[in-house]
Parts: structure tokens; sequence; C-alpha cells
């Protein structure tokens, strides 16, 4: 990112419009560049100033008593008015969803899915930077613990590379997003990038089954997959066709399987001597 790259999006930086991981590109450039850095200080403190300002004028400027009083009671009676009204309305929502319940059910939750994985197709496809670099699987779930709120489980992809790994976010829920890459199956050809996003679910609003079964669905030119372990959401972004994600995910599974299987101890046999 250049000075005047930055200088244009400057403002919405400061008001906070951008996503965490919009950030990484212009906190990488500040990072770099003390000039753009003492700008961004220089306008904090403006700001401040003016808020400063705003608060004393209001403070000193006060209306009237009784305007106050009037003001106030008009308030409170216009949200009570508000109030009810919302009620009616969750009432009456209610009553024609206990009426349908069954369609308006499955009319409404393949939407709700669809709606969080266009948002994962659209944040894979940015190709931002990774913040750590994928060494080891141990390492990547290290490095989010205390940045998430929820645990994060870093999945076993088979024939894969784990190549890195950021904060980012699916719809308004803060999510690890876990890259990996595939190499091609012809010699020469680009690698195949894989995105896996892991968020928490804690409610279970969102509509995905416990491995071995994985529901798989496609959005803008993307095949995503969706499944949970508990309260933790996984979502897997790739151009791989259907087969291939089944595959992998049932071979991730069936090692996990493996791995939790108990092991009987062997117990040596002796020999029994059956004279005194």
């Amino acid at each position: 990112m250049t000075c005047q790259e930055f200088e244009s999006i400057l403002y919405p930086y400061l008001d906070g419009e951008f996503q965490p991981e919009e950030r990484v590109t212009a906190e990488a450039h500040l990072r770099g560049c003390s000039t753009c850095a003492s700008r961004v200080h220089e306008e904090g403190l403006l700001r401040q100033s003016l808020r400063r300002a705003a608060r004393h004028s209001v403070e000193t400027s006060r209306a009237p008593a009784a305007l106050r009083s009037r003001l106030q009671a008009n308030l409170h009676q216009e949200q009570r008015r508000a109030a009810q009204a919302a009620w009616l309305r969750m009432g009456a929502a209610a009553l024609v969803l206990v009426t349908v319940s069954g369609v308006t059910w499955r009319a409404l939750r393949p939407e709700h899915r669809q709606r969080y994985m266009e948002d994962a197709v659209r944040r894979h496809t940015k190709k931002l930077p990774v913040e750590i670099v994928g060494v080891s699987h141990e390492n990547v779930e290290a490095w989010f613990d205390g940045k998430l709120d929820h645990r994060v489980s870093v999945p076993r992809l088979h024939d894969v590379r784990l190549s890195g790994a950021r904060i980012s976010n699916v719809t308004d829920r803060p999510a690890a997003y876990i890259s990996y890459e595939r190499n091609a199956e012809g010699q020469g050809g680009p690698a195949r990038r894989i995105g896996v996003f892991v968020f928490d679910d804690a409610r279970r609003e969102v509509e995905a089954p416990t491995l071995p079964a994985v529901q798989v669905g496609s959005s803008l030119g993307y095949n995503v997959a969706m499944w949970r372990d508990g309260e933790i959401v996984y979502e897997l972004v790739s151009d791989l066709n259907e087969a291939d994600i089944r595959r992998m995910l049932a071979e991730q599974s069936a090692q996990k399987a493996a791995s939790a299987s108990p092991t009987t101890p062997s117990v040596p046999v002796l020999p029994v001597s059956l004279h005194p």
C-alpha cells in the first residue's frame, strides 16, 4: 500500500469501518511509514479536541428545566408506545410461526445458511495475508489461544499443506481462518487453495451436521462444506469438486476416530506349572 492509497482510506480507517482482516494491510503500512502514522495520530488528537469542545458546548448551553421535563416526558411516552408496538408485532409473528412452524422453519434455514456460505467465499477470495505461517497444527492452535473466545482445533486434512492462519469473521461472528494448499495433480500446476473458517455457534443457529456427516453447497463458483464439533462450526471453502472435499473430510474423520480409540495394553501370558 502506498501513502496515496492510505490517504484515500484514512477516514474510514479512523471511523472503524474496516473489518479486522481488512485492517491488516493498512496497519502493515503504518508500521513502516512514519509520515502516515503521524497523520493518524494528529487526526486522532483533532477528533478528541472536537469531541471535548462539543461536550463543553452542550453542558454550558442547557435548555430550561421546564422544557427538558416536557421533552423527557414526551420521550418516555413515545418509548412506551414503541415498546408496546414491538411486543404486538412479536406476538403476531410468533402466532404465525406456531401456525406454520414446520414450513416456515424449512423455508428460512436455507437462506440463513446461504448467507454464511457467501460471506465465507467472499472473504476467502480476498487472499489477505496470513498473520502466522503454518509450521505445524499445534503452533497454529497455540497462536489462536487467547485471541478468540472459543477454542480453535486445526483440522488435519489429508494430502494438503498447512500454509498459515489469521483472524477473520463470518458475517458478524469472529472466526479463525486457516489456509491450506493442495498440489495440482499434474507437475508444475498451480496449488489449489483451501480455506477453513472456525467460529462459535453456542446457540446452534447455524445448521451443520457432526462429522462424519457433512453438508456441501456452492456459492459464487466455490464449493462450501459445513460441519460442527459441539458448539464450534467449521466452514471449508475451495474450488475442489464435491467428491474430493467429501473424501478429504471422511479421511480426517476416520483418522480422528482412530486416534481417539483407546488401545488395550497387551498382557504377557506367563506359563503356569501344575507340579508342586
